[in-house]
């Protein structure tokens, strides 16, 4: 069966509906009333990572897996970051550098650290960043978990690097990311439960709350 190229254009010229309809073909999930620029991200993103696999063909095919005798580089140096969604409530992240950017980065006396900010967008048109956390992390990682919050729809992650007295520097950015409904349920308040009364009195909820917001990144 003939398929056509996930290119842009093609994608551009279909409706809504049918870019909904082709995402369920290709096992993508796709929240209802989600932003139609979301979608495409998601399908070109699909397209990118099949045009990787397999250079002569724009679409995902089947084809048996067969083993390589040869070893994945361990970097294919160049500077980029991207995200897989392991459940509604965490990303996996992954990242690398271009050998000499890195090492014009790392070189720099006024370096400090590298670090991801999540932002998370609206689910409008156009879309605007509404927070951000970030997450410091360690100069020779290439990849993190990171815990979403429970009202996210979308989220990009974008890779940046801090230099002391410095404006800090944006390496790359991810796709723009849907989370799947199910992150956005929320308890009703009627079925929440109730502290001790001791407990209630201590603060230790609201301390619990404060220190989650704060420090969400450690989590894990």
């Amino acid at each position: 069966m003939e398929h056509t190229p996930l290119t842009l254009a093609y994608l551009e010229s279909l409706s809504t509906a049918d870019l909904v309809s082709l995402a369920d073909d290709f096992g993508i999930d796709i929240p209802e009333g989600l932003n139609r620029r979301f979608i495409l991200g998601e399908l070109l993103e699909l397209a990118e990572y099949d045009s990787r696999e397999s250079p002569d063909s724009g679409i995902l095919i089947d084809a048996q897996y067969t083993n390589s005798s040869e070893d994945l580089p361990e970097t294919y140096n160049e500077t980029s970051i991207s995200m897989l969604m392991r459940d509604p409530g965490w990303l996996f992240v992954y990242w690398d550098f271009h050998a000499n950017l890195f090492s014009a980065i790392t070189g720099n006396y006024r370096f400090e650290s590298f670090f991801l900010r999540v932002n998370s967008l609206s689910s409008t048109s156009p879309v605007v960043v509404k927070d951000w956390f970030d997450v410091n992390v360690g100069i020779h990682d290439r990849q993190w978990y990171v815990h979403l919050p429970s009202d996210e729809r979308a989220v990009r992650v974008d890779l940046y690097s801090r230099n002391t007295q410095e404006k800090e520097q944006l390496l790359a950015k991810s796709l723009v990311r849907a989370v799947p409904v199910s992150a956005n349920a929320t308890a009703p308040q009627g079925d929440r439960r109730r502290q001790p009364p001791l407990v209630e009195l201590s603060g230790i909820a609201e301390l619990r709350k404060q220190h989650f917001n704060n420090h969400r990144q450690s989590f894990g």
